[in-house]
């Protein structure tokens, strides 16, 4: 597509100037064109350049109202030469302005046939870029089937380039792959294609049956209908499903090329089983990721290739030697995945991620795990799944595991087995609880950094030990006259009873987010 933005940077060199209508400097030109009559003609099409020297035209409402006539008809611009009138009437200029309607300036030395030129060596040099992307864009789509990507990977390239909607039914219109706008969401687009499959299901059909293109028209709520083209994907005698393409709006000379190549592409990826499975996997994943980050709102269970409500537990895996990761992650998944249809394990966010079907046993982790010291694992609770939002939660759950084994230099932690640690991680990151901690440790905390001292340890381990004094004075290893000593300095600082159950909860509680604060800044 060539713009008069363009055309009018190349006719600057020779002195040709846009003086007029500029408003509209971003209109397509498809033609050039001269007209010296004061006919109407239908040779006129929209999308022209007329240049012209109106020499034949009597008087300038002549002009002017051929000028409407022009851009009724959908002229770009015109082109008005000064062989014949040296100066462009100010009526024209401020019709051009006043409807923006562009309109160029051609001084009288510089002939048509210079316009012409200038005109056809950017058609050319368009036309070359244009060769060199659709080449480029070829290459990248072999390189995808050659690299064993999945569909999404091509139909992506297909979008990209025509800017509208690409989708991948298979042989039972269950949609694979798809590329849409930024404006359109995935509902949207099912809701798409349950409208073409209710609508042209046996024009589908034929499609597939007769191993030819067609071209349909779909009836859209409330808006115009949406033209399409439906391809069929074929390998050898192998029929491996349907290319969907919106049609509106697009088309450029080079559009067809890249859907040819496109189907090719996607033809020779999608007989490959594996490739296929390997989408279907990695689809999977993607939206799993999504609903680890907060998007479990706009997925449903149906979405997912794997049978979701089958899933029992997820954990993570967390290495000291992240470079390992991938070794790690071959090993887990043949000890502890006992049906890959149904679980999902991949590397995520530096940690080995398992979505699994089956219930892991702490004995049989534990022994594993005596054989690699530098991994941690977190495990969800045992849950059933009827909601993605579940999924979200027993990732989240999974992740706290490891947090927690990080603070209490833990190798396995399961969330079923965790205390009070539950509610207080995510406590703290509550606004009125952030110094939840300091409002209660707070004077302990400051008298140990002022005397060297060590209240706050003594509190915390007389509390673990239930107030007991001797298991409290053997952990710290002092006298249980020093425990008793300490206990009545915690006492005037706080002006808190810890034999009362509430104080205890909160002291407690308080002492988890003090660990938290202490180290969760250093996990990863």
């Amino acid at each position: 597509m060539i713009t008069l933005k363009e055309f009018a940077d190349v006719l600057e060199l020779d002195n040709v100037y846009l003086i007029g209508g500029t408003q509209n400097i971003n209109k397509e030109i498809t033609y050039i064109t001269s007209m010296e009559l004061t006919e109407k003609t239908s040779r006129m099409k929209e999308k022209g350049f007329v240049m012209t020297t109106f020499h034949a035209f009597k008087d300038v409402n002549q002009i002017i109202s051929h000028l409407e006539w022009m851009q009724e008809i959908g002229i770009s611009a015109i082109g008005f030469h000064t062989a014949a009138l040296k100066t462009i009437p100010r009526e024209v200029i401020d019709y051009s302005n006043t409807h923006s309607f562009p309109l160029f300036e051609i001084p009288q030395e510089v002939p048509y046939y210079i316009i012409h030129e200038k005109y056809n060596q950017l058609v050319n040099k368009k036309e070359n870029e244009q060769a060199l992307k659709i080449h480029k864009l070829n290459e990248k789509l072999m390189e995808i089937v050659l690299l064993e990507k999945d569909l999404n990977s091509i139909v992506k390239v297909i979008g990209e380039y025509i800017n509208n909607v690409v989708c991948v039914l298979d042989p039972y219109f269950n949609l694979i792959a798809y590329w849409k706008t930024k404006e359109q969401t995935r509902d949207e687009i099912k809701h798409l294609m349950n409208l073409i499959i209710n609508q042209h299901k046996e024009n589908v059909l034929k499609v597939r049956f007769t191993n030819r293109e067609t071209n349909i028209a779909v009836k859209m709520d409330s808006i115009s209908d949406q033209n399409f083209k439906v391809a069929p994907l074929f390998s050898k005698m192998n029929f491996l499903g349907y290319l969907i393409i919106c049609q509106n709006g697009t088309g450029d000379n080079f559009s067809d090329e890249v859907i040819k190549n496109g189907i090719r592409a996607l033809s020779l990826a999608a007989y490959n089983k594996n490739t296929l499975l390997h989408y279907q996997k990695s689809k999977d994943i993607e939206m799993l990721e999504g609903i680890f980050q907060g998007e479990a709102d706009d997925k449903n269970l149906a979405d997912f290739y794997m049978d979701l409500k089958k899933v029992r537990c997820i954990f993570q895996v967390q290495s000291s030697t992240p470079e390992t990761l991938q070794s790690k992650l071959q090993m887990f998944s043949e000890l502890l995945i006992e049906n890959e249809a149904n679980s999902r394990l991949w590397i995520y966010n530096r940690k080995i991620v398992g979505v699994i079907d089956s219930i892991l046993d702490r004995e049989r982790v534990a022994a594993i795990l005596t054989d690699y010291p530098g991994i941690r694992i977190g495990v969800s609770a045992i849950e059933e799944v009827n909601t993605c939002s579940k999924i979200k939660a027993m990732y989240d759950q999974s992740s706290m595991g490891l947090l927690h084994g990080h603070i209490h230099d833990a190798q396995l932690v399961f969330w079923d087995e965790m205390g009070i640690e539950k509610i207080a991680y995510n406590l703290q990151s509550h606004h009125l609880f952030q110094n939840f901690d300091e409002e209660l440790l707070g004077p302990l905390i400051a008298y140990d950094q002022e005397k060297n001292a060590s209240l706050t340890e003594t509190l915390y381990t007389y509390l673990k030990h239930f107030f007991n004094l001797q298991k409290s004075s053997s952990e710290l290893f002092v006298h249980p006259n020093t425990v008793k000593y300490r206990l009545q300095k915690i006492t005037e600082l706080m002006q808190v009873d810890i034999q009362n159950p509430s104080h205890y909860s909160m002291l407690m509680m308080a002492f988890s987010i003090y660990r938290f604060k202490q180290k969760a800044d250093r996990f990863q």
